[in-house]
């Protein structure tokens, strides 16, 4: 009857739909895997070109050494597994050695003071560490290096920082100024941000500014410059204060 027809047309449309959104969904899967398997057989050809070891990181660590446990300080060598990056890696492996071989011990030392010593992790009396971050993004891999301080008197304390950006297309180290070309961002931008970024975060004590902004401002580089996970210029520095000078990292652009 008539009824019965309806149903059945409708029920033949529903199955007619259904096969063609199946067809358009697998079709999206099939395109978004050659498309993924395209972009994975680009990097493998980028590194197989640039790598020195193709089964290793771009950047790992070897000859690690815990000094203290307690105050979380080791010492270990960066390898930039780029080729034509082994220079950067030895110098930086060079001035990691100079800070581990300058280590004073509190039982060594004849200081009149030592009934003021607070941290006495591991007999440590002063030396200088540093530690790596590396953020990858798209073809850009960004290795930070940030030295600090201890003593068995302050504890931790943030030196300084420095930062290198590789381009993985090629295994070029970019400059500080080719870096922000990139981004179309300048020196001043940097300088207005950090500005801003300091005065939101800006507190007293006993009516003064804790932060240094203008000092900060003054004492900034751009050898901190480098590009984060997230794909934005960002830039590691000294902020300088009436109390702890710190380390800060903030996004550019």
């Amino acid at each position: 009857n008539k009824m019965e027809e309806n149903l059945k047309s409708k029920f033949g449309f529903f199955v007619f739909f259904v096969i063609i959104l199946l067809l358009l969904i697998g079709c999206f899967f099939v395109t978004k895997k050659l498309i993924n398997d395209k972009n994975v057989s680009k990097t493998d050809n980028i590194s197989q070109k640039i790598k020195i070891e193709e089964n290793k990181d771009y950047i790992y660590f070897i000859n690690e050494n815990t000094i203290s446990e307690e105050a979380e300080i080791d010492y270990k060598d960066v390898v930039i597994n780029i080729k034509g990056q082994e220079v950067l890696a030895e110098s930086l492996n060079k001035e990691n050695k100079i800070y581990k071989n300058n280590i004073k011990f509190i039982k060594d030392q004849e200081d009149e003071n030592k009934h003021l010593i607070v941290y006495r992790n591991d007999d440590i009396y002063s030396l200088t560490f540093r530690t790596y971050k590396t953020f990858t993004k798209d073809n850009y891999l960004s290795l930070v290096v940030e030295d600090y301080d201890y003593s068995c008197y302050t504890n931790v304390e943030f030196n300084n920082s420095k930062a290198y950006v590789f381009d993985l297309k090629n295994g070029k180290l970019l400059t500080s100024e080719e870096i922000l070309n990139k981004f179309n961002v300048s020196f001043d931008k940097v300088e207005e941000n950090v500005k801003n970024y300091l005065k939101s975060k800006q507190t007293k004590v006993d009516g003064v500014d804790v932060i240094k902004i203008d000092e900060t401002i003054e004492n900034l580089t751009d050898k901190g410059i480098y590009i984060n996970k997230f794909g934005k210029v960002s830039i590691s520095y000294l902020v300088k204060t009436t109390q702890v000078d710190y380390n800060e990292v903030t996004e550019v652009n």
